[in-house]
């Protein structure tokens, strides 16, 4: 198995167990969603790069696009607010 199914399936159990709450957005579950929130997580991993928590979210967010990719929208999207919530950064 790759690193990336790992990070992915780490990704989707760290989600299911429910191990945080994950933060809320107003972007749609849907590829548009993805999207927006895709480029969001860009710019905070940009500029969060010394972040204790840079690496944890660089991960999830690889785990999120995955979901995305696959059509799970809204596992993606709340993927993409854990990102950002480990950054300290807002989803809105």
């Amino acid at each position: 198995m790759s690193f990336t199914k790992y990070a992915v399936s780490a990704v989707a159990l760290s989600m299911l167990l429910g191990t945080a709450a994950v933060a809320q957005t107003d972007e749609p579950n849907s590829v548009i969603g993805c999207l927006h929130m895709q480029k969001k997580v860009s710019a905070a991993l940009d500029a969060n790069q010394q972040s204790a928590n840079y690496s944890t979210a660089k991960t999830q967010a690889q785990g999120a696009q995955g979901f995305c990719s696959q059509g799970l929208y809204k596992i993606g999207v709340d993927g993409y607010a854990k990102a950002l919530e480990l950054l300290g950064t807002s989803a809105n």
